[in-house]
């Protein structure tokens, strides 16, 4: 009886395959939602696996198969990484960086090693069976980040929903005998005017004078008291110092998931929902989005697409895709960049769209019955770097800065280009708020924190407040008071004011914070 060994199943290239996508997903997890790499999870693998089958159905050998399609996948994986360094490197392998010569070459290397596979490899169950075991090995550390960052996510939530921390004082007697609407915009790392003028030669004073204008206040010296949005947005909601709401925020624990329950359980909106406003969030950051809000609008890709008939890929998609070699398909460029069209494939679609959906919603939310408490999170002037000061898309936008670092001068063009355009975009939604209010709003409009300048924390705040609540408001306000301030003079608290303080830290050491001084000469002490 002639009984052949049983040949290994080779599962290596699906698992090759969810590698990078778990990998930059582990990585960024932080930042991201799971959710953010289903979609290009699901489009590999199913390309994978249907790579495999043809190849096995041509070669009537899995194994065979399975090597082959598991190169192929490698040099998919490693196209983009060879395109961007060939684009970069010395002008003798410059001629590397265009897909025209690229592609051919990465055609000619699939065809080399599946003859080689073909031709040389006449048993391959070993080979098998070391690609299985040395793909699922990859797998452990993306793995394990995934699962653990879940795991401690579900107990933070669970802490907090049982009251374990407390953020702000207990006990706060609130009243009013109107309940105007409040607005909270967040203009993502948008600097101070007197940064503007010195770091980028920017002079924003006629948007200054128009916000003026329309009866908002503006504080000259006004700070962070983080360095990034997390940090800093957790803070201001809660009216207190990280350090001060647990002391979990030190080092060495670097774990941000409890910051996104503080941001959404927060306690402006205990306060405000407590006296009976609902809620509206519109958040282009997902990850701060108030979900459970009595009007929640998503505004990941798949939600603002739902209507349309063409894929836009995410942030997220895009740094994954363009290392590979779908980035022949999404450098095409397709139609002319306007104001109010995207153009096919264009990088960042997904960002822009997002802008544009929370500055229309602004707009006709703001009609809408109230009382209103409104959270929206605009993603600018921070990057991706992607407007003209008149709102045309930018036709070839630089990658974001934290993947490829631009150089000093770009920066400082591709920055003021979107300080311009955010501060065109924002006043007509502003002044559109105020014309729709029968009682007059309370509006904020704040950076969260600032951009690599003369002071890395100084921001642009504006308030539309009553008079008292003006007067109350210092020269060098900071966040954590904001809130501090309003509830004091419009619903009757006793907040203590506290003192002004801002820290720096880097994403590798969150909680190591450092004072941060003021810089800039009109404002210091």
């Amino acid at each position: 009886m002639n009984t052949q060994p049983k040949q290994p199943f080779p599962i290596h290239p699906l698992l090759f395959a969810a590698y990078p996508v778990l990998s930059l997903l582990g990585h960024n997890i932080q930042e991201v939602s799971l959710r953010a790499g289903l979609r290009p999870l699901l489009m590999i693998l199913g390309g994978a696996a249907g790579v495999w089958l043809l190849l096995s159905l041509a070669l009537k050998s899995f194994q065979k198969a399975g090597v082959i399609s598991s190169w192929l996948l490698l040099l998919f994986y490693t196209y983009g990484y060879v395109y961007r360094a060939a684009g970069a490197a010395a002008s003798g392998l410059q001629f590397l960086g265009h897909h025209r010569v690229l592609l051919p070459l990465w055609a000619v290397l699939g065809a080399a090693g599946a003859f080689l596979v073909m031709k040389f490899i006449k048993k391959s169950a070993n080979l098998t069976l070391i690609l299985n075991v040395f793909s699922a090995f990859l797998l452990i550390i993306p793995v394990y980040q995934l699962v653990s960052y879940e795991i401690r996510a579900q107990d933070t939530h669970k802490a907090f929903s049982q009251g374990e921390v407390t953020a702000a004082a207990k006990g706060v007697s609130l009243k009013a005998d109107k309940l105007p609407d409040v607005y909270i915009i967040i203009l993502d790392a948008h600097l101070r005017s007197d940064v503007l003028e010195k770091t980028f030669k920017l002079d924003n004073t006629g948007f200054i004078k128009k916000l003026t204008a329309l009866g908002f206040y503006v504080p000259p010296c006004s700070m962070s008291n983080y360095a990034y949005t997390p940090l800093s947005i957790s803070s201001f909601l809660n009216m207190q110092y990280l350090q001060e709401i647990s002391p979990d925020f030190a080092p060495p624990n670097t774990d941000t998931s409890p910051l996104f329950e503080l941001i959404k359980h927060n306690e402006v909106r205990k306060n405000l929902e407590s006296l009976g406003y609902s809620s509206y969030s519109l958040a282009s950051y997902q990850r701060i989005a108030w979900t459970d809000a009595d009007h929640y609008y998503p505004l990941d890709s798949t939600s603002l697409l739902s209507s349309e008939a063409r894929v836009v890929f995410s942030k997220f998609e895009r740094m994954l895709f363009d290392t590979t070699m779908a980035r022949v398909l999404t450098d095409y460029k397709g139609g002319l960049t306007t104001s109010d069209k995207i153009p096919v494939n264009y990088p960042y679609a997904d960002h822009v769209r997002q802008q544009w959906t929370i500055l229309k919603e602004l707009k006709e939310i703001s009609s809408l019955q109230g009382p209103k408490l409104v959270w929206a999170h605009l993603t600018m002037p921070h990057a991706p770097y992607v407007f003209y000061p008149d709102g045309s898309l930018i036709p070839d936008p630089p990658e974001l800065p934290w993947v490829v670092p631009l150089p000093w001068d770009e920066y400082l063009q591709y920055y003021s280009w979107g300080v311009q355009y955010t501060d065109n975009a924002i006043l007509p939604v502003l002044e559109t708020i105020l014309k729709n209010s029968d009682t007059p709003p309370i509006i904020v409009v704040t950076g969260d924190h600032g951009a690599d300048s003369a002071n890395r924390l100084a921001v642009l705040s504006a308030f539309y407040v009553p008079d008292n609540v003006r007067a109350a408001i210092s020269p060098d306000i900071s966040l954590v008071n904001y809130f501090r301030v309003i509830f004091n003079g419009v619903y009757g608290a006793q907040y203590k004011i506290l003192e002004n303080t801002s820290y720096l830290s880097d994403k590798e050491n969150t909680y190591n914070f450092t004072l941060y001084p003021e810089t800039m000469p009109n404002c210091m002490p």
